[in-house]
């Protein structure tokens, strides 16, 4: 059932169907890594992008996603990214951290829902219920791919449309009303669809855990269990696996070697072969009831490490595989957020002899565990443990940052950011705060704990202006200055006063050459690889490019059609233009004689919202 030499790649897994396009989605995830959140929106790009070398295709892939997808994590496991990128600022609108359901529970899930679209046929959903976050850690993980349309209301995807309702519910700043609106209508959606069982599947549920008026309690009886979790303890084990007569347990060696000894005295123990590696990922419809998956790009070529969540259990002639994001803790099941799909099938196909049998891929990356448990919390892992659990609370104090305009006098300085905290920050004595602004690294500001944040950035230039900011805590009491004791993470504040144009400076900064700057026109207005416009990227960007020219006469022509198919895409780009215009530096990336070109265009764009504005009118 599971061949972890099958494995698939997040961006493959979100791309479209053939002749689809990306309507909405709805990520969650608990732990996100603002670099890995970059790569998701090449899979619904227009064009063809598998990576992202190409720095202007992945600046417009993510832009055109802003108002398309959310993604929901863990607040205070938002990742500080080891650089900053100028694309960050598109994520903004798209990240939510969630608050704890409760202090010392998580919201763990980790779920893909996508709406997918297509003139002239019938829509496509598509649900991944993965055990990896959106990182790019290289673990072994795997995924469930359900692939449906829309049909009559469903009862088993009531669990699914609940989750999604109540995401809005838990984030830590209110969300935009219409995104909350399109969540809804997600949830309302997903209701509605009939999915496609994977291969060897009968039947299927699904399971979310810690949702108000959702009843999650999954059968875990049986006669034979398999448990894969890379985190287990005593009570979690017990209650997947109750009084079965067969028990087998996959999981990293230092959770086992946390376990009670008796606990592994009822079970087999296994752990991954530390030689074992997976090759690079070919790949993958989504056919297979679960996969090995791999980060997001295809450039990593080996996984190491357990992070996948998997249990198996056999009962009346029937095998139930739970692929999800629950670990084996009392936690995952007694408060967590959490989200899994039960498959039911027959042992032959989805049984624990098809992960542990003689031929299984499965067993052949294991290898038996070695010790007996019973060994005491390693103390630097309780420290760490403890600075994160400061962090996830600090996480949840709603933050906002003020921009103060620089005057005409001051331009040149920047603009003041002043971040303030609607409550005190509590944390132990020992303990130490600092923020940076996510765009200003180095430049960190203390924060005196046990009172509201009240604090200063300045001078910040326009694109640099951002609602993410960094936090670090430090264990003062056992940090040196050779081994920190320090945790970290990003807020996102709310941002009040944000420059109108400011998104706009951060895009002229990107397009910073004649070659980028016709590039980005060209991905704006969808032009195929005959273009005059894409031809004219392999030539001298210098030149005629009055419409009366040759190639300008044929990007005119191609601007023009915009302006009857596609005028907020031109509108978009003027933005652009005008941001250019307006230094010497910007003057320098525009093409020679563009401007003969353009003026005409905004002329028409001015006419059209004229005659718009005139018809709201009439």
């Amino acid at each position: 059932m599971l061949e972890p030499d099958n494995r698939v790649v997040l961006l493959d897994q979100l791309r479209p169907p053939p002749g689809y396009r990306l309507h909405t989605a709805v990520a969650t995830t608990f732990t996100l890594d603002m670099t890995t959140a970059l790569v998701p929106p090449l899979a619904f790009a227009s064009f063809e992008v598998r990576g992202t070398s190409d720095p202007v295709a992945t600046l417009e892939a993510v832009r055109s996603c802003t108002d398309r997808v959310d993604i929901f994590c863990q607040a205070g496991q938002l990742a500080v990214p080891a650089q900053h990128s100028d694309l960050m600022a598109y994520l903004e609108p798209m990240v939510h951290p969630v608050k704890r359901p409760r202090p010392g529970r998580l919201f763990h899930p980790k779920v893909w829902f996508l709406h997918y679209v297509a003139d002239g046929q019938e829509d496509r959903f598509r649900l991944l219920c993965s055990t990896r976050n959106l990182t790019d850690a290289t673990t072994w993980d795997a995924v469930v791919t359900l692939d449906g349309r829309r049909g009559k209301a469903n009862p088993a995807n009531r669990p699914l449309a609940a989750f999604l309702r109540h995401l809005p519910s838990l984030a830590v700043r209110d969300l935009d009303p219409v995104r909350s609106a399109r969540i809804e209508a997600l949830a309302v959606a997903a209701g509605r669809v009939e999915w496609e069982l994977p291969d060897g599947a009968e039947d299927f549920v699904l399971h979310a855990f810690g949702v108000p008026r959702v009843r999650a309690t999954p059968d875990f009886s049986g006669y034979r269990h398999l448990v894969v979790s890379p985190f287990c303890n005593e009570s979690g084990l017990a209650h997947l696996t109750g009084t079965s007569g067969e028990v087998t347990v996959v999981s990293r060696p230092e959770a086992l070697d946390r376990l009670d000894p008796t606990s592994l005295q009822k079970a087999r123990a296994y752990v991954l072969d530390p030689l074992a590696a997976l090759g690079t990922p070919e790949p993958d419809d989504g056919g297979e009831a679960a996969s090995a998956t791999a980060p997001s790009g295809p450039e990593v070529e080996t996984l190491v490490g357990l992070h996948a969540k998997i249990t198996v259990v056999e009962r009346a002639w029937k095998a139930h595989v739970f692929v999800g994001s629950p670990n084996a803790t009392s936690a995952a099941y007694g408060g967590n957020v959490e989200f899994a799909v039960e498959l039911v099938g027959k042992p032959t196909r989805l049984g624990v002899g098809t992960f542990l049998g003689p031929d299984a891929p499965f067993a052949a990356l294991l290898q038996e565990y070695p010790g007996a448990g019973g060994e005491p919390p390693d103390a630097e892992e309780e420290l760490l443990r403890a600075l994160r659990n400061e962090l996830r609370a600090l996480a949840e104090i709603p933050l906002t940052l003020t921009v103060v305009p620089a005057g005409e006098q001051d331009s040149e300085r920047g603009h003041d950011l002043r971040l303030e905290s609607t409550s005190p920050l509590r944390i132990r004595p020992a303990y130490s705060i600092r923020a940076e602004l996510l765009t200003r690294p180095g430049h960190a500001v203390a924060l005196p704990p046990a009172s509201r944040v009240d604090a200063v950035f300045s001078p910040v230039p326009l694109a640099d202006v951002t609602p993410f900011v960094a936090l670090f805590v430090r264990d003062e009491e056992h940090s040196t200055a050779a081994q920190p004791v320090e945790a970290s993470t990003v807020a996102h504040a709310a941002l009040v006063g944000d420059p109108p144009s400011r998104l706009d400076e951060v895009l002229a900064r990107q397009v910073n050459t004649p070659e980028k700057f016709l590039r980005f026109l060209a991905l704006l207005l969808k032009v195929g690889e005959g273009s005059p416009l894409v031809a004219a990227l392999g030539a001298d960007s210098g030149g005629a490019w009055g419409a009366d020219s040759g190639r300008g006469a044929g990007t005119f022509e191609i601007v023009a059609n915009a302006l009857a198919t596609d005028p907020d895409a031109l509108r978009d780009f003027d933005r652009l233009v005008e941001r250019l215009e307006s230094t010497e530096a910007g003057r320098r990336v525009l093409p020679e004689g563009f401007d003969s070109l353009w003026l005409p265009v905004r002329g028409a764009l001015a006419a059209l919202a004229e005659r718009h504005g005139t018809e709201e009118l009439s």
